[in-house]
């Protein structure tokens, strides 16, 4: 019988799965990445194939006697890829643990430091580059791109990802389209201006982690701000008190935040906005404009900001170290990323509005192509070490 779980636990702090991973004696000896997109070899890795391409049906021929495949995802369209790949590949069970992102770092490692492997594949989201620092070099999680799929990726995520990216999002700023023919504003600067006092929406970015990880950008890219601050002004830009023009952006921008207690409501508020007085924006995820739309609500992603949009929020999807299935883990993920034809199903739930396959011979559903969107790309290595004292920015200035 099939056993489908979801934890809904309240979400972990990084400090807490930062201070697991000090504490940790790790039993996991495989070393997996020197510098990002190499991968140094495993042998675990190499034993069970993930340095070479085979085809679904030698895959499919060896995951029929492995049985099922389990998967740790952040994304609940993980369930529908589950149906669409039980019916190809009848004979493998698919076993989904829905959980956030930060609770997946923290259930990996505690799981393999106590020498458990149960999971096979695993889809998140980054968490202020600790994915990439505690889960990726330390062995704990593995890249499979096979070559036939790989080709059809664009570049950067062909190459230089941690991971296979079948689709990517990013927390963007909505505008009410019923007041305004075109977007309000065009610089991040324009949300310190009184104008904007009580009238910029989001969710608490402490509950986010892909939030969080838009204000670590601000900062990691604090000479672009910098920049846009000098655009917006006409001068240079004046710190008070802070370490540059992120930090200075972020404590400026709290004054004039209202925090809601969901995006329903962020979205709701930006697409009924009344007709008596200036609507707000909203910052949510870019895939909040499906939702709007099937909603009726008047309102649109501000596509122009300077100095960037965003900063990618990519769905990583990775073979766990030690995966029990591992050839069935291999089929399930050509199967999300479309087999080498681009035509299996599993590609169809990523495939929406607000959200941007990383294949060049998929067609999208947006009004950008994914190589038109003005985004600051990951970085881990930059991220990391900054995140924390972001976070505690933040709470310092509620």
């Amino acid at each position: 019988m099939k056993r489908v779980r979801n934890f809904s636990a309240l979400l972990l702090t990084f400090t807490m799965v930062l201070a697991a991973c000090s504490n940790s004696t790790s039993n996991v000896k495989n070393t997996t990445t020197g510098s990002k997109g190499e991968t140094k070899k495993s042998e675990w890795a190499e034993r069970v194939g993930l340095y070479k391409t085979e085809t679904a049906d030698e895959l499919y021929q060896k995951a029929k006697k492995e049985g099922k495949v389990t998967v740790y995802s952040t994304s609940g369209r993980i369930n529908d890829v589950e149906k669409t790949f039980e019916k190809k590949y009848p004979g493998i069970q698919v076993e989904t643990f829905d959980l956030k992102s930060n609770a997946i770092m923290d259930k990996v490692i505690r799981e393999q430091d106590a020498g458990i492997f149960n999971a096979d594949l695993i889809l998140t989201k980054e968490v202020g580059g600790g994915i990439e620092e505690e889960l990726v070099k330390k062995g704990r999680v593995f890249k499979y791109l096979p070559t036939d799929i790989a080709e059809k990726i664009y570049e950067p995520w062909r190459s230089k990802s941690i991971a296979f990216v079948p689709y990517l999002e990013f927390r963007t700023l909505f505008y009410n389209t019923e007041q305004n023919k075109t977007p309000p504003l065009s610089n991040w600067w324009d949300l310190t201006t009184p104008e904007w006092k009580n009238r910029v929406l989001m969710v608490d970015p402490l509950q986010s982690p892909a939030q969080m990880d838009m204000f670590v950008a601000f900062v990691a890219n604090s000479d672009d701000m910098a920049k846009a601050y000098k655009e917006k002004f006409g001068k240079d830009i004046v710190l008070n008190g802070t370490k540059n023009a992120g930090y200075e952006f972020l404590q400026q921008f709290y004054k004039n935040v209202i925090l809601v207690k969901s995006s329903t409501d962020g979205q709701d508020a930006v697409g009924k906005a009344s007709p008596n007085k200036p609507a707000p924006v909203f910052i949510g995820v870019s895939g909040d404009i499906r939702k709007m739309a099937q909603n009726n609500l008047k309102a649109d992603i501000v596509w122009d900001l300077k100095p960037k949009l965003s900063v990618v929020d990519e769905g990583l999807l990775f073979v766990a170290n030690q995966a029990p299935h591992p050839n069935a883990a291999k089929l399930l993920m050509r199967w999300m990323a479309g087999e080498a034809d681009g035509k299996g199903e599993g590609t169809v739930p990523f495939s929406e509005v607000g959200s941007w396959m990383t294949r060049s011979d998929l067609p999208t559903k947006n009004a950008k192509k994914i190589n038109e969107i003005n985004v600051w790309q990951y970085d881990s290595e930059k991220f990391y070490p900054i995140y924390q004292d972001v976070v505690n920015f933040w709470i310092k200035n509620q």
